[in-house]
Parts: structure tokens; sequence; C-alpha cells
């Protein structure tokens, strides 16, 4: 008598179809996240930097409505589903903010996060609203740091030596599952994946 037994994993529930991958996936930088993070989620935005190496497009939906200008305008209230850490610059995704650099991020009650910045966004992001990471720098119209090209696959520990996973380009994602923070303008940017 012959026994075999096998170990599999299901598909994380944000990714519906496959229909195109990059075959042999690709390479996450660790360095990207914060060290509270325990990893990446799979259902991730992803870019890539001109040595081939993947970054993960960190955003994040605002919890409260922020004001346009005086001193309140330097946080954010935002849902802690996100890998910003201190040091990042932020926008909204329209691009019509100016970049402003993350000083602090803190807890503000049942999963929300409070980001504090070092100077006002100048305009109002509305509550559901995303932000995401921008280029350094604090002006208007600032470039997304990495503006996706890919959705993860699947999950990673950023315990494990390998940071690789692999990269949907033409399929079908479910919203509602994504880990992190999405809107039309970013989904706008992967026209050959469907987003329901």
């Amino acid at each position: 008598m012959q026994i075999s037994s096998s170990t599999d994993t299901e598909r994380n529930l944000a990714i519906e179809l496959i229909l195109e991958d990059i075959p042999g996936g690709g390479v996450v930088e660790n360095d990207d996240f914060p060290t509270s993070s325990s990893g990446m989620k799979a259902g991730a935005y992803l870019g890539v930097d001109s040595s081939g190496i993947y970054h993960i497009t960190k955003t994040a939906r605002m919890a409260a409505a922020s004001p346009s200008s005086g001193t309140p305008s330097h946080s954010l209230m935002v849902y802690d589903n996100h890998e910003f850490k201190v040091g990042d610059y932020v926008q909204n995704t329209s691009k019509t903010a100016s970049g402003c650099l993350i000083t602090a991020i803190g807890a503000s009650g049942t999963s929300v996060n409070v980001i504090t910045l070092a100077s006002s966004m100048s305009v109002t992001v509305a509550a559901s609203g995303i932000i995401i990471q921008a280029a350094t720098g604090d002006e208007y119209g600032l470039a997304f740091l990495y503006s996706p090209v890919a959705v993860s696959t699947n999950s990673f520990s950023l315990s494990d030596e390998n940071t690789g996973c692999g990269l949907l380009v033409r399929g079908r994602v479910r919203k509602s599952e994504m880990p992190y923070g999405t809107d039309s303008t970013l989904e706008a940017l992967l026209p050959l994946i469907r987003f329901v």
C-alpha cells in the first residue's frame, strides 16, 4: 500500500481570475515596510524601479475628512491597514495636493491611525478618500513614488529570506478583499485588470 500526501494553499480571495502574470514573479523590497509590519498581503499594488525590484504602492483610506488649512490639517485620520512609515511622503491620488512628509504615526482608537504631517497638504481629502506615497518633495503634483504595474497574487512574511511574489497583470480582482485602499484613479492604471 502506498500513502502520499501533499500540502496546498488556496488563493487569496482578492484574486478572482489570473489571465496573465509575470513569469517568475518578482522580488519585493523589504525596506519599504515599517518595522511593525509582519509582511505584505496578497492583493497589494506593486510598482517597479529601474533595477527590476518591486516596491509596494503604499495607500491608505481616510477614516475622516481632512481640513485643507489650519493646524488640524497636519493630521490625517486613516484606517490602520497601510504600510506607511515615518519619513514617507504622501499626497492624494489626483495629484492636486502638495507632497507632505510623515513625521509621526500613532494609534487612535480601534483600527484607526493618526498620520502627522510636517505641513498641510493644502487640499481637503474626503472621508473614504485615498492617500498614496508620493515622490520626495514638498510641492504640488508630485508623481507617485511607485506607480502600480501589477497586483500581488500571494502574501509573504518579512521574516522569510525570499520576499518574492506572483504578479498579476491581467485578470480580475475583488476590491472588497484587497488589503490596502484603492480608488478609480489607481484602478485605471491597470487597464487589463477588472476590479469588481
